[in-house]
């Protein structure tokens, strides 16, 4: 491919009242000795990216493209990559999805499950990632335990639900605010759907899990739950902050988190070395990928959209009425 080939990409504005993704061609990027450089067929929304993109106010900021996942197929290869070779289907959490052509390292790569279709193999790389790493590597899920998910219809939240029932968790509860959402939370595997909203959710916890609690939460929403999150906990439980959608300050008894011998783990990859991101996406093949490739998992797409139509895709995120990821159809 010429070195002044050009592509289409939503490239991120920042703007007084919040960034916004404008349609732009700029050159196709030209991957370095380690990287590959892939023809991209589908993306995925984020709301740690849309979260971003909301604070992207300073006019100093330099524009970049959107889009931190996609699927595609490899169209280039840098001097020394060794692990990939020209038409292969693959997958990779990496930045610049949002375009027609992205390059990264080729360790980030992972092989696409050729059962399904790009917009949904897109969605597959970093909410489960993400939740692989919280559940099995920072809260050492052991086999028998029982865990609870908050914000369970969330890209992370599916994905939190099938990995916590593949690596052996004994009950799955999750919380969601939305009745219609319970009958597809069971499918993925979820024991128990459990309504937040109520004052006395926390109660239903404590019956299920005979009053012991929980030993692992999974929490996507912060600060509102906070406090109710280390009550059931069971004595020498987890509570991994994965993210922080409602906000990122509470108050918590300290008391009853040194009585329960419990933890509070954060998880982030924006502190990480790249190396230690790549670890991340090693340990995820070695336990998800046979998985993903004989079906016993899934990713879960409830609506795509074109890569134009990202305004509408964006609102539709925002509007919490999915289940599961948004996927952008990029280059069909």
């Amino acid at each position: 491919m010429s070195s002044s080939a050009l592509m289409f990409a939503m490239v991120a504005l920042p703007t007084p009242s919040g960034g916004r993704y404008e349609l732009t061609k700029c050159p196709v990027p030209v991957p370095r000795a380690t990287e590959v450089l892939v023809a991209v067929k589908g993306s995925a929304l984020n709301r740690g990216e849309q979260n971003a993109l909301e604070r992207l106010v300073d006019p100093a900021k330099k524009p970049t493209i959107g889009g931190i996942e996609f699927s595609g197929i490899v169209v280039g290869l840098g001097e020394t990559v060794t692990r990939w070779k020209l038409g292969d289907e693959v997958m990779a959490r990496s930045n610049g999805g949002f375009a027609q052509f992205a390059t990264c390292d080729e360790r980030a790569l992972m092989v696409k499950p050729p059962s399904v279709s790009w917009p949904t193999a897109a969605a597959i790389p970093n909410v489960f990632i993400t939740a692989h790493d919280a559940i099995v590597t920072a809260g050492v899920l052991r086999k028998g335990e029982t865990v609870l998910i908050t914000a369970g219809s969330s890209g992370v939240g599916v994905a939190a639900i099938q990995i916590a029932k593949y690596m052996g968790a004994s009950k799955v509860l999750v919380t969601s605010r939305s009745p219609s959402k319970k009958a597809k939370l069971h499918s993925l595997g979820a024991d128990l759907v459990i309504d937040s909203e109520r004052p006395d959710w926390t109660d239903e916890v404590m019956e299920t899990t005979s009053g012991k609690g929980v030993d692992m939460v999974v929490d996507q929403v912060g600060s509102t739950l906070l406090a109710a999150n280390l009550n059931i906990l069971s004595i020498g439980g987890r509570l991994l902050t994965v993210g922080r959608n409602a906000g990122s300050k509470a108050v918590c008894d300290l008391d009853e988190i040194a009585r329960k011998n419990a933890k509070i783990i954060g998880t982030s990859f924006r502190s990480r070395t790249v190396e230690q991101v790549y670890d991340c996406v090693d340990r995820f093949k070695v336990d998800l990928m046979d998985a993903f490739l004989n079906g016993k998992m899934v990713s879960v797409v409830d609506r795509c959209f074109k890569l134009e139509a990202i305004a509408e895709a964006q609102a539709y995120l925002c509007s919490n009425n999915h289940v599961g990821k948004i996927s952008l159809d990029i280059n069909s």
